[in-house]
């Protein structure tokens, strides 16, 4: 900025770029190649503001080393740098090193810098977020007036560019929410249909890929999980279905959303997310039909604060048009049937496996019979969702579903115990007939071309009762370590569990490869699960109310 004379020329210049787009990425990156130029060469940082944490999300910059990114990702207004002072005073401020808040003056002495200048971006009133330059010439702080004015134009860019961007989300949503609204009104859906939809639907309205919908029991006062997504399978136990003391049942009672994960109140009683994630935000809809109670839509999110008042209003929106479908579908079916079929299979869910498992070993024991379990895992089904679409991972789980079940005896069980895990029960079966059977089951589902997909493999454990297990729960894990060991071992194979009366073959001990197999399995869905939920949409939450961090004139010091 030596050159006074080229400002006008340069200022005249950011103006146009800055408006030539309404992508808030756009202008976010054109913003901060401007100020580096305007700044000779200066490292920028460009922060927008988050109301309901009290913070400032860093949202692009240039030139700063990693360390020094991660330590400004998310600033607390109450944070010791110089957009502390942005936030109270919403006006521009700079600072030397010997001058500069603790946290500023640890930045630019790791990045060398003369001086810091912060500046307030600022829209109808409102503090949309503010801009940091690293300067390395100390001259540059007193064009910070010019600098003051070039922010202006950032923030009438930014302003616009994430209502444009709120506006294109909403009209996304509510084009889905009519879609939705058609589907429903369908005379012919059964119950699974309008579950299904109601599941598919609440995920893209709630940006979130966790959900479970509860039908209400009325002679039990309880609930039954009649359709989830994206719960971790072995959580399903920890998953509180109780009416007194839960957020459904509170949420029943009143008749209103309930909403956990502002901070006030930890979610409880609930399962984990595919990977073993706890949640941090849920929230609960009611469903009503004439004062009806008929269940109960929940939403989760690991993320805390992950809902905003737009998505609660369009699940509540979702939830009426649900409730006059479902009754419409219950009118003709039974909701105790309903209760143990996995509607997006027609499977037997996980809750009935494990009834039906623990009286299948009871009767085996009994007539001193062997009995045969097959716990089997789709594989790369992340992967599938994010290149193809969950619509195709659906369609992926669906052809596993449909192959085991033609593929196996009418007495055999065929359960799905998980988003990509089945369970299948083999009465009267050996070890060795159950490692065969499972053999011929992947190799049929391996030797079909799934249209749109392509080959689907899967990975299989297989355990017997009494020779790896005398009870339900040792025998179920003995097949899911050998699932999970297979998957470890290169996937797309059959591997018979090594554990009670079966000698080890390997030189590894069971229990340790069994551990090793199960954290890679855990690793690899939760850096799936990451990778789907990096993109979030493009609005702030800047529009609600602002917080009162200026004290008015006249007021207390």
């Amino acid at each position: 900025m030596s050159n006074e004379g080229s400002l006008l020329p340069r200022y005249i210049l950011m103006q146009k770029t800055l408006l030539s787009s309404l992508r808030l990425k756009d202008v976010l990156d054109a913003a901060v190649m401007q100020f580096v130029e305007l700044g000779g060469g200066a490292k920028v940082a460009i922060f927008l503001s988050d109301n309901e944490s009290l913070s400032l999300k860093l949202m692009a910059g240039k030139g700063y080393s990693p360390e020094s990114l991660e330590q400004m990702k998310v600033l607390p207004f109450s944070a010791e740098t110089l957009l502390k002072y942005v936030v109270q005073k919403r006006a521009a401020v700079t600072a030397v090193p010997d001058s500069a808040p603790d946290l500023s003056r640890a930045v630019m002495m790791r990045e060398g810098s003369a001086g810091q200048i912060a500046l307030p971006l600022i829209s109808s009133n409102l503090l949309v977020g503010g801009v940091l330059m690293d300067v390395n010439n100390v001259s540059l702080l007193k064009y910070v007036d010019f600098l003051s004015q070039v922010s202006e134009v950032t923030s009438l860019a930014i302003a616009n560019s994430i209502l444009f961007g709120r506006s294109e989300y909403e009209r996304e949503r509510l084009g889905t929410l009519y879609k939705t609204s058609c589907a429903l009104s369908n005379n012919a859906l059964q119950a699974n249909d309008v579950l299904q939809i109601a599941a598919d639907t609440a995920l893209v309205l709630g940006n979130t890929p966790n959900c479970a919908i509860l039908l209400y029991d009325g002679p039990n006062n309880a609930f039954q999980l009649a359709a989830y997504k994206g719960l971790e399978g072995k959580s399903l136990k920890a998953f509180d279905l109780g009416v007194r003391d839960t957020i459904a049942g509170s949420c029943l009672r009143s008749g209103k959303t309930e909403y956990i994960g502002d901070g006030a109140r930890e979610p409880f009683g609930m399962p984990k997310a595919t990977g073993g994630a706890n949640f941090n935000s849920v929230i609960a809809l009611p469903l009503f039909f004439q004062q009806q109670p008929l269940g109960v839509i929940e939403v989760f999110s690991t993320d805390k604060r992950a809902f905003h008042r737009e998505q609660i209003d369009l699940l509540e929106s979702l939830a009426l048009q649900v409730s006059s479908a479902l009754k419409m579908a219950l009118t003709h079916e039974s909701v105790a049937a309903n209760s143990i079929i996995d509607v997006h299979t027609g499977l037997y869910n996980r809750l009935h496996f494990e009834d039906t498992l623990g009286r299948e070993i009871e009767r085996s024991n009994r007539h001193h019979h062997e009995l045969g379990l097959v716990v089997l895992d789709i594989d790369h089904l992340g992967t599938l969702n994010e290149h193809l679409g969950q619509e195709k991972g659906d369609e992926a789980i669906r052809y596993v579903a449909s192959t085991i079940k033609s593929s196996l005896r009418d007495i055999d069980i065929v359960c799905r115990i998980g988003g990509e895990e089945f369970g299948v029960i083999l009465p009267e079966t050996s070890a060795t007939a159950c490692a065969d059977v499972a053999e011929r089951v992947r190799a049929r589902i391996r030797s079909e071309n799934v249209p749109g997909i392509g080959t689907v493999t899967v990975s299989m454990g297989a355990a017997a009762f009494p020779l790896n297990a005398e009870n339900a729960e040792n025998l179920l894990n003995a097949a899911s370590e050998a699932a999970d060991i297979a998957k470890y071992e290169g996937r797309d194979r059959v591997k018979a569990a090594e554990t009670g009366k079966v000698a080890q073959s390997g030189p590894i001990a069971w229990a340790e490869l069994a551990k090793q197999a199960k954290l890679s399995v855990l690793n690899e869905r939760q850096a799936n699960q990451q990778s789907r939920l990096t993109v979030a949409p493009e609005y702030a939450t800047w529009m609600t109310k602002q917080p009162d961090l200026v004290k008015k004139k006249g007021g207390d010091d």
